[in-house]
């Protein structure tokens, strides 16, 4: 016949695998939540990417404005193509400012937020942006990337380009 004190021991036992089980299993769920947050973090990035694109190729202003910059003819730009290309620098503004907020957070890897940095670098190579930059309202540990990407630009030059076009003569 078995005891009660050993049936308690092995009620004990049980116990404590499903206890562990369940501590298990709660694990791979909030593992899966992450991973779900990740995923619709970076859809979420690609669409706001995509919407940025697109907008400026439905303007006129702003696509002959970033071709005098790019051919340096800047002192030309019309006041319509200089808003233009400020509006859509605040916007990048914006997008990197969440992204290396989503980076501090853990939802964007490092080689995605250092690419970030580059495409930053690079823009602020342009005289336009890096003359007429100043920071706007962001989070202070932004404000200290930029400032950072801001000197390297002016600096240390790369001749870097966003985008590469061809010379049109």
């Amino acid at each position: 016949m078995v005891s009660a004190a050993k049936v308690s021991e092995w009620l004990q036992v049980v116990g404590t695998f499903g206890v562990i089980l369940s501590l298990i299993f709660v694990g791979l769920q909030m593992r899966q939540t992450h991973e779900i947050a990740l995923s619709a973090t970076y859809q979420a990035r690609t669409d706001t990417a995509v919407e940025l694109s697109m907008g400026p190729i439905s303007s006129p202003e702003y696509l002959s404005g970033i071709a005098k910059i790019f051919s340096g003819d800047e002192d030309s730009l019309t006041r319509e193509e200089h808003v233009a290309l400020v509006w859509e620098f605040l916007a990048l503004m914006a997008v990197w400012e969440n992204n290396h907020l989503q980076y501090e957070l853990g939802f964007l890897s490092e080689e995605h937020w250092r690419r970030n940095e580059k495409s930053m670098k690079c823009l602020f190579e342009l005289p336009f942006y890096r003359d007429k930059y100043s920071v706007p309202d962001v989070r202070e540990s932004f404000a200290t990337v930029v400032a950072e990407r801001l000197r390297q630009a002016t600096e240390n030059p790369t001749g870097c380009r966003l985008v590469t076009f061809p010379d049109f003569e």
